[in-house]
């Protein structure tokens, strides 16, 4: 910005010798291009740059393409050593980026994508490359639409597992349940892929169909599961009144999840008004999302203090706090959570519970506290990169270790997940409907 400013100041100066003028301006916006060069003068990464772009033309002997190639790697090298959550080691990133160039060969793979999938699969479980295609379905997924056979998965323990079937998909349907490993599509073993890798494998036209192997704890063989692609509108908040109490499960963190959890607000103010005796958020099994809706979430129950924090090489870089207003007025929150909640889940829940807000029934959630940021590639594909380690509402970090509920209430085998509710609402000392308090039954 300074430069653009000496720019346009020298454009003004008319005492200024026309030719000397233009050579200041040309010296300005020769700088101006530099400052989009961020690797020229660090020599470690020209010269990592040059191995990979000779490795490619010594494999593929294609130079057009090894140029290209080197620009994509060059982009998301640079969000990796300026951005990413730890300090990186470049030379092996390059080595993998040039292990995976020359594995791809013979393969149908595109090389730089094989080499992007290794290099970010090499950082963490979290971060991933996604081609023009994928990024936007991506896209598409944030703002509630989506196509797939309709579960949500992560990868644990280089296994593909389901964290939770959405509602309504055809993968509820054809009877996946959370915690099943997908270990086949259509007979090719996903073994060893990454995240990214193994989701391409997933997708297809919607209406086709794929047979998934799965591999269920509670089974003792593997069995195999027709599913269909279909189209998904994602619908991220349920809500309703049950008895006096306001319940509301948040399914995911998308784009329309706080307008949601705002409508459902004002649902109860009008039907319960002051007879409210407190509100049920019900975040079980739910994977996260968008940080930023969290953030609106934990603030609509808060008057002050922290949200989250996020560390990033031992400093903090990012910080949120409430601003003053709680719409419950001071009102019991009880905050369902299971070992599926994680990510945002996890930031609403830990804030509301560090900061006194609200009471965590149910099982320790799962302990994703790192932040993902999506950065844009000039080839119209884009990166999920690990920037950052959260802390929520001032606690101690949650990562790899999840939040202990307040109280520990675990479902029954066969049990309904009304009795679950209603256990939470007694927890709060208010009313249930007939319907949930019938369903009542103690853990044991």
């Amino acid at each position: 910005m300074a430069l653009i400013y000496l720019v346009k100041n020298l454009l003004t100066l008319e005492l200024v010798p026309m030719l000397r003028k233009s050579l200041i301006i040309a010296n300005a916006i020769m700088l101006l291009t530099a400052c989009t060069l961020p690797f020229a003068k660090e020599r470690h990464i020209v010269g990592a740059l040059e191995q990979f772009e000779t490795a490619y033309v010594q494999t593929y002997g294609d130079t057009v393409a090894a140029e290209d190639a080197r620009d994509l790697f060059s982009e998301v090298l640079y969000r990796i050593e300026t951005r990413y959550v730890d300090e990186v080691d470049t030379q092996k990133i390059t080595n993998t980026a040039i292990e995976a160039l020359q594995g791809a060969k013979g393969t149908d793979e595109v090389p730089v994508t094989a080499a992007l999938n290794s290099v970010l699969k090499s950082l963490d479980p979290y971060s991933g490359y996604m081609s023009p295609e994928s990024y936007q379905r991506y896209q598409d997924s944030l703002d509630g639409r989506f196509k797939g056979f309709g579960f949500r998965i992560e990868m644990r323990k280089e296994e593909l597992t389901v964290i939770t079937p959405m509602r309504g998909s055809a993968a509820e349907e054809a009877g996946i349940r959370p915690d099943d490993v997908i270990s086949h599509v259509d007979g090719q073993p996903l073994k060893g892929f990454s995240l990214a890798e193994a989701v391409h494998i997933l997708r297809g036209p919607e209406g086709t169909s794929a047979v998934l192997t799965i591999k269920r704890p509670s089974v003792r063989e593997p069995f195999d599961l027709s599913v269909e692609r279909r189209a998904i509108n994602i619908i991220p908040v349920e809500y309703r009144v049950d008895g006096d109490v306001g319940y509301i499960r948040i399914e995911t963190f998308n784009k329309n999840t706080t307008a949601n959890v705002r409508e459902a607000l004002d649902f109860f103010e009008e039907k319960l008004g002051p007879r409210m005796c407190g509100l049920i958020l019900d975040v079980r099994s739910n994977p996260g999302g968008l940080v930023t809706s969290a953030v609106q979430i934990a603030d609509e129950f808060l008057e002050e203090g922290n949200i989250f924090s996020a560390i990033n090489r031992g400093e903090s870089f990012n910080a949120e706090d409430a601003h003053s207003g709680d719409r419950l007025m001071g009102l019991p929150i009880m905050v369902m959570v299971n070992k599926g909640s994680a990510s945002a889940a996890e930031i609403v829940a830990g804030a509301l519970k560090y900061k006194r807000r609200a009471l965590l029934i149910g099982e320790q959630s799962y302990g994703k506290g790192t932040m993902q940021t999506l950065y844009d590639l000039d080839n119209g594909g884009g990166i999920r990169l690990t920037t950052g380690r959260f802390t929520v509402g001032g606690g101690a970090s949650f990562n790899g270790s999840g939040l202990e509920p307040d109280i520990i209430d675990n479902k029954l085998e066969n049990e309904d997940d009304l009795a679950l509710v209603a256990r939470a609402g007694k927890a709060m000392n208010c009313t249930m409907s007939l319907r949930t308090a019938s369903t009542d039954s103690t853990p044991r």
